[in-house]
């Protein structure tokens, strides 16, 4: 290898870049609930992934020293409530840096005194506890084992891309899937 061929591989592109690069991934919305001072917490997180269908896990990316990441690192637990095109309020109070983002009046009554508060409407909930903790650069990423999954309502998902909002229009029908990863 080259010097210059060297230098140019271990280059690293800008944050602002990288930031600009990753408006064109559209992705879905969900709230991260936690309990933060015995209350139902939620922080709006775009970097959400199921990593695995057998069994069950997910990934959340948290900022490391958020409310939420704290949280969950202090009770190995979480929940991931899915958010609808008609939760946009939700979202955007879920997003506002250093802002207080308790839930109270938005999570299903019976779930107020569970470890995993999910929110009234939400598409679809999913209580998760902590497997594996990995920190990557100035975040938390989080891997977790889905222990309840709350059946899913009807409705559209609310997705992120290029610094705004949307919704999601089918270009085809949904076709049945097997539990094997859509990658193999």
């Amino acid at each position: 290898m080259t010097p210059a061929s060297a230098a140019a591989t271990s280059a690293e592109a800008s944050a602002v870049e990288y930031a600009a690069a990753m408006t064109a991934l559209a992705s879905g919305v969900v709230l991260v609930t936690c309990r933060h001072a015995e209350r139902p917490w939620g922080m709006t997180v775009t970097a959400f992934a199921s990593v695995s269908a057998d069994p069950p896990t997910v990934l959340v990316s948290l900022g490391s020293g958020t409310t939420s990441a704290r949280a969950i690192a202090a009770t190995s637990s979480f929940g991931v409530s899915i958010l609808s095109r008609e939760q946009l309020e939700v979202a955007e109070r879920g997003a506002v840096p250093g802002a207080p983002k308790f839930l109270d009046a938005l999570v299903e009554p019976a779930d107020r005194p569970s470890a995993s508060p999910a929110l009234a409407q939400a598409l679809a909930h999913l209580d998760c506890e902590v497997v594996d903790v990995v920190d990557a650069a100035d975040h938390t990423v989080f891997f977790a084992h889905v222990h309840r999954v709350r059946r899913p309502r009807g409705g559209d998902p609310l997705l992120y891309h290029g610094r705004g909002y949307g919704s999601f229009v089918p270009l085809a029908p949904t076709t049945e899937r097997t539990l094997r990863c859509i990658s193999s």
